[in-house]
């Protein structure tokens, strides 16, 4: 309502400019009934106003309370404030909650970083297993492996866009058809390399090498030919975006 929206408000000014005159406004927000999120804002907010407090107890509490909550968009505030700040024991607090926050996001950082490196690793080994089995079974070296996998993701944009115009409601869910039609499409245009090419080159990996580097070179130029020389793009669905704060 519109009394919320004036405590959010003063909320958002707090963190750009800073005014303890408006603590009065955000403490009989407090008081109300608010949401979980709401409340935490306004808790914030509260906290950077003391900080540009005259009363050095209020800031001392403020530089406390901001450490505490750990949240990496307080950093600049908190900066902010440690080089302004003329009182020793609340320099002190500043730099132990900066510390404490920068050691937080050392290791979300590091988190971060460790669970993106096993998605990519993921891909990169599916895609060396398969290499490994064509060969292992086969005896083929399959230069046209990457393009297979090309051709499952085309079809993934493809069910995505059919959904979209034809089953607008059920958008959400395209990823669960997607996944289906994209492993039959792949699989369609592998047993078409084999039936056509690679069934007469068995016993000669050299050969097969070069044709399927060729049948490689034949499929990137199809996709361009069909979808266009730009990538396309495809959509999360809502409940694969976004994630949980820890």
């Amino acid at each position: 309502d519109e009394l919320t929206a004036k405590y959010l408000s003063a909320e958002k000014a707090a963190f750009d400019e800073p005014d303890a005159s408006q603590l009065p406004l955000v403490e009989k927000a407090l008081a109300g009934a608010l949401d979980a999120k709401d409340r935490t804002l306004l808790e914030q907010a509260k906290a950077a106003m003391q900080l540009a407090s005259d009363d050095e107890a209020q800031r001392l509490a403020a530089a406390k309370a901001l450490g505490d909550m750990g949240q990496p968009a307080l950093r600049p505030l908190l900066a902010a404030q440690l080089q302004a700040e003329s009182s020793a024991s609340v320099k002190a607090a500043l730099s132990a909650a900066l510390s404490s926050l920068d050691r937080s996001l050392a290791v979300s950082s590091a988190l971060s970083q460790a669970f993106t490196g096993l998605s990519l690793g993921s891909i990169l080994l599916l895609a060396a297993l398969g290499l490994a089995i064509t060969y292992g079974l086969m005896g083929v070296i399959n230069m046209a492996h990457g393009e297979l996998m090309m051709i499952g993701a085309y079809a993934t944009w493809a069910v995505q866009v059919f959904f979209k115009n034809t089953l607008p409601g059920l958008f959400d869910w395209y990823l669960l058809a997607a996944l289906p039609v994209a492993f039959v499409t792949a699989a369609l245009v592998g047993a078409a390399m084999e039936r056509t090419v690679i069934r007469f080159l068995y016993g000669r990996p050299l050969e097969t090498l070069l044709a399927t580097w060729g049948i490689s070179l034949m499929l990137q130029q199809l996709v361009r030919t069909i979808f266009g020389a730009q990538n396309v793009g495809l959509e999360n669905p809502p409940w694969m975006s976004g994630g949980w704060q820890l």
